[in-house]
């Protein structure tokens, strides 16, 4: 079965891992992610201002492009999924708007595509207990916290894709292959998002500036913290941006907070291509890509 795919842009630079294991797993699975031709970013936040009609351009002319090859389209950043199923909610509530949308980009989009979560992906185009049956390494011993974030969650009238307060599709699906999850009541807590971008901005006008680091810091310390003393041995996630987030801060949390030890952070994907008997070298399961490595959790916990 073929079915569209956007990756996004981080998926192609800093999330390479991300979109290998998406890719590999689905052909395993029995499936082939479809890349949407002449993609371009979906512009990484939805506009909060309902008259800007034309921040909903780039999100609406992928939709239309997606629209063209079938009726789904899958996507796994949770940053891309929000902006591209909100965008996709925003027109078909408002035809006048989609009207001005198809006449700006001289597209015919009709608001038929469903967006979809790989996450969605695999619990109804495959199955879990399918996946569990697939299953060639044991990753039993593994402990880990499932960390939904906010942006596959929120506005839960927009997306309707769990529980706001209490996900669970993450956690079914890690359960599936295997993992001994741990009930995580911080798996909604934000991790200080886009935060870290005014960090870095403040850093080249001010090397001393610390404020917004500091506050993602802070956040990232809160969620990191939690799951290590629920004696979690991994953060597994979807977001690039959470990823960044709770990854690079560690360094600096453990020199801001004595006895804090550092945990590493994965993609659900990457485990479930181990899961699935991959080679987990293929996805970016190393130091090269992380500042905590997984690699010694994965060579020490994983049974062939």
């Amino acid at each position: 079965m073929k079915i569209g795919y956007f990756p996004g842009c981080t998926l192609k630079t800093k999330a390479i891992g991300l979109d290998d294991s998406v890719k590999d797993t689905a052909r395993a699975l029995g499936h082939e992610l479809v890349e949407v031709p002449d993609w371009t970013c979906c512009g990484a936040t939805f506009s909060l201002a309902a008259d800007n009609v034309m921040a909903l351009a780039a999100p609406v002319r992928i939709l239309a492009n997606a629209r063209k090859a079938g009726d789904e389209l899958v996507t796994v950043c949770a940053g891309c999924y929000n902006v591209l199923k909100r965008a996709n909610y925003a027109v078909n509530a408002d035809p006048e708007k989609l009207k001005k949308i198809n006449d700006f980009l001289e597209m015919e989009y009709d608001g038929g595509l469903k967006v979809l979560h790989y996450l969605e992906f695999l619990r109804d185009h495959v199955g879990f207990d399918k996946i569990s049956g697939l299953v060639k390494r044991d990753l039993s011993a593994i402990k880990v916290a499932p960390y939904y974030g906010c942006q596959m969650l929120r506005p839960h009238e927009e997306l309707a894709f769990d529980d706001p307060e209490a996900p669970m599709m993450m956690d079914d699906l890690l359960e599936a292959i295997g993992c001994d999850v741990i009930d995580f009541p911080h798996k909604v807590e934000c991790c200080g998002a886009f935060l870290t971008v005014c960090s870095n901005l403040d850093a080249r006008k001010d090397p001393g500036a610390k404020a917004a680091g500091g506050a993602v810091n802070e956040c990232s310390y809160t969620i990191l913290e939690a799951a290590r003393r629920r004696g979690a041995d991994l953060v597994v996630l979807t977001c690039p941006l959470c990823h960044y987030n709770l990854d690079s801060t560690q360094p600096a949390i453990e020199q801001q907070h004595f006895g804090f030890k550092q945990i590493p952070i994965v993609y659900f994907s990457q485990l479930l291509a181990v899961a699935l008997g991959l080679d987990p070298k293929k996805y970016a399961l190393d130091d090269k890509h992380h500042c905590v490595d997984p690699s010694g959790v994965l060579n020490a916990k994983v049974s062939a």
